[in-house]
């Protein structure tokens, strides 16, 4: 999967609108990944993680512009965060990051991460539900589309699709997600485009061969044959588990959701895995009235996810 072919095909239906229509130009045009979209691409076989934020996030809670405090202030008394807690990124003074977000601003003080602004839509919809399939489809708000800006990419890439796959050539997924259900935006003209891994319970037993417990009773012996010839219809199952085994040691990740799901694509990775696009989850961000202490807005539900 060549990274050139990937800015071509993605940014033709997922970046060039939201750029026309003049959403977050400035701060687009300020970025890397803008410089990066202009620049002479070199080609890598580098990976693409994607981390889908489930519920929300509150954004100016996240990356506080403190350029805006006093009006901020104002306009959000209830969850505002004490200007004296918030975390200080190098070389910037326009905005500061939410105190549990110590992590972050390590990788970004070592040069490991980028942070764009105002990163948004015309006529923003109050609906999770639809904004999140703009998200997953580039979508213009004034249209539908049934297809995903990856699933379209990898369409492009990988015709006939599944058909001819897997093959010699690409016996890998062309890309996998961790969760219960392939995203819209691996979704392609005619069929989801990416494997799905259920969860790192599910993982782990294909992984060590181990097969989930069923009840002695005639519907037991039912669900283990289901479960049987699901496992078997999984035509990339046995290359995930061959590319599992290649590790057996890994480095530290946090206890957590994310962490897991997070330490499987690393081991996939490291065990040689072809498949370039990856999609992890952390939900829990549609925090409403829980999103912060009424003692100490430095704490509550948003304190706790952004400290994964």
């Amino acid at each position: 999967m060549k990274r050139r072919n990937f800015i071509k095909h993605a940014t033709r239906t997922a970046i060039l609108p939201a750029m026309i229509q003049g959403t977050g130009m400035a701060a687009f045009a300020k970025s890397p990944l803008m410089r990066a979209l202009h620049e002479d691409l070199e080609e890598t076989d580098r990976v693409l993680v994607l981390i889908y934020l489930g519920g929300g996030n509150d954004g100016l809670n996240s990356v506080i512009p403190v350029d805006q405090y006093d009006r901020l202030s104002k306009a959000r008394p209830d969850v505002i965060l004490p200007e004296n807690s918030l975390l200080n990124l190098d070389g910037v003074s326009e905005v500061k990051l939410h105190p549990a977000m110590s992590g972050l601003r390590n990788l970004y003080g070592e040069g490991k991460l980028g942070i764009i602004q105002n990163v948004g839509y015309p006529n923003q919809s109050y609906s999770h539900f639809r904004s999140t399939d703009i998200w997953m489809t580039g979508a213009d708000t004034d249209e539908l589309l049934p297809t995903g800006w990856l699933g379209r990419y990898l369409n492009a890439e990988y015709p006939n699709y599944p058909v001819e796959y897997p093959n010699p050539e690409v016996p890998d997924p062309l890309a996998i997600e961790i969760g219960y259900n392939l995203s819209v935006a691996f979704q392609g003209p005619v069929t989801g485009m990416g494997m799905v891994v259920g969860d790192p319970e599910w993982f782990y037993r294909l992984v060590n061969d181990v097969d989930e417990t069923t009840p002695n009773t005639q519907a037991g012996e039912k669900l283990k044959y289901i479960r049987l010839i699901t496992k078997q219809s999984q035509v990339y199952g046995e290359v995930i588990k061959n590319a599992a085994s290649k590790v057996t040691t890994q480095s530290t990740y946090p206890d957590n959701e994310l962490g897991e799901q997070l330490r499987i694509v690393a081991r996939l990775i490291a065990g040689g895995l072809k498949t370039r696009l990856y999609m992890v989850s952390l939900n829990g961000f549609d925090t409403h009235d829980a999103q912060v202490l009424g003692s100490d807005h430095r704490l509550g539900e948003h304190a706790n996810l952004c400290r994964h």
